[in-house]
């Protein structure tokens, strides 16, 4: 069914292949939030007529979890006609991060379904109801987990070929709904073979289940919208296309900022001989910017740092810089390493890459060792550190 409706719905869609970027993102979109609407309402209709029947909370509590994704997925239709809007003068770098708050407002929906949720199986608890087992209701709610399981697997599908964090969320929804109608199965079916009243305890755990998916949810999406390293695959790719120029020495402190699933923009420090002249330079960075445009869509800025090939000085210097940080840590680099000298001392100019896990005062306790050290091999060394941090995770 997933492909019969992808070959249907999507013009260019093949078997297989993920598009992020591509003109399909929008329709993909469009095509799964109209298969949610459908499918819970539906669902919604049934549980609720079913729940009414059987006297039973945890069904009745499911059915709107149903009415509640068919609005999460109304959300998502309306976010991603939004999010698909080209740039325009109030919003240079297109609309992409709509989704983020489309999906923030899905998972909070679906994380106060788990609270209400909870409420309600408590009050079961304290004050429970007989339920009833008919075998028309059960056989009907056996089909509503199947749908869930098949619509969960179709937003999966949906949310990885376009790198949807929205239809990623979708899907671990209905994979929820799967977990709560089996649970509102397994209480009717004890109730009926054993007598024992448990409805409200299988609504508690499944609200707790609900509650602890939606927040992880949601801290996953507000991480999204402060700010998260890009995937090292992307950073290498760029990296890699960068260097193809055999002038190319090296880059380095390479920035990704993402305005959606398919807008990148990325700044890089280039390395290159101080013996090409400024126009040779700039024709290198100039082609590697073009060429990271044309193959993966990403708008590169190219800062070029001259490096004087036949320094000896600034060759001894980085290799001894190079072994203090090795010694210190090993997890440390340095880049942007220039030698200028003075009337009486050489001054060091570079800068240290240290982890996130440093605090204030560990990098200036490194760069006190770092100078005391280098002071030690010569007098005539005199450092200028800068710490710079690694925004590729």
């Amino acid at each position: 069914m997933t492909e019969f409706l992808l070959k249907t719905f999507l013009k260019t869609y093949k078997h297989g292949e993920n598009d992020p970027s591509g003109s399909n993102r929008t329709a993909v979109m469009t095509l799964a939030s109209v298969v949610g609407i459908l499918c819970n309402t539906g669902l919604f209709a049934v549980k609720f007529i079913l729940g009414m029947v059987l006297h039973s909370l945890s069904v009745t509590a499911d059915s709107f979890n149903n009415l509640s994704d068919a609005s999460s997925s109304i959300i998502s239709l309306v976010g991603a006609k939004l999010a698909g809007q080209p740039a325009d003068k109030e919003h240079p770098f297109g609309h992409g991060r709509i989704e983020y708050l489309s999906t923030l407002i899905v998972t909070t929906i679906i994380t106060a379904v788990g609270v209400m949720l909870g409420r309600d199986s408590v009050g079961k608890i304290l004050h429970p109801e007989p339920t009833s087992l008919e075998l028309l209701p059960f056989v009907l709610l056996l089909l509503s987990v199947g749908v869930k399981l098949w619509l969960s697997s179709f937003n999966r599908k949906a949310g990885t070929m376009i790198d949807s964090t929205v239809l990623l969320a979708t899907a671990d929804d209905a994979r929820n709904d799967v977990i709560t109608t089996s649970a509102a199965i397994a209480s009717l079916v004890i109730e009926h073979l054993t007598g024992l009243t448990v409805d409200g305890w299988f609504g508690l755990a499944v609200s707790i289940f609900v509650i602890y998916s939606g927040l992880c949810s949601l801290i996953e999406t507000i991480s999204l919208l402060i700010g998260t390293p890009e995937n090292p695959e992307l950073a290498a790719k760029i990296e890699a296309i960068s260097s193809e120029n055999d002038s190319v020495l090296g880059v380095h402190d390479l920035i990704i900022h993402s305005y959606g699933p398919d807008r990148w923009f990325a700044s890089e420090h280039m390395e290159l001989p101080a013996s090409l002249t400024f126009t040779e330079a700039h024709s290198i960075a100039d082609e590697a910017e073009r060429n990271v445009r044309d193959r993966l869509d990403v708008d590169l800025v190219i800062h070029t740092d001259p490096v004087s090939l036949d320094d000896s000085v600034r060759a001894e210097a980085l290799e001894e810089v190079t072994k203090i940080l090795t010694a210190i840590d090993p997890a440390l680099t340095c880049h942007d390493f220039r030698v200028v000298q003075g009337k009486k001392h050489k001054n060091l100019i570079f800068d240290i890459v240290v982890p996130y896990s440093y605090k204030e005062e560990d990098e200036e306790n490194l760069i006190h060792e770092v100078q005391h050290d280098m002071h030690l091999i010569s007098r005539n060394y005199h450092c200028h550190i800068r710490i710079d941090r690694d925004y590729v995770a």
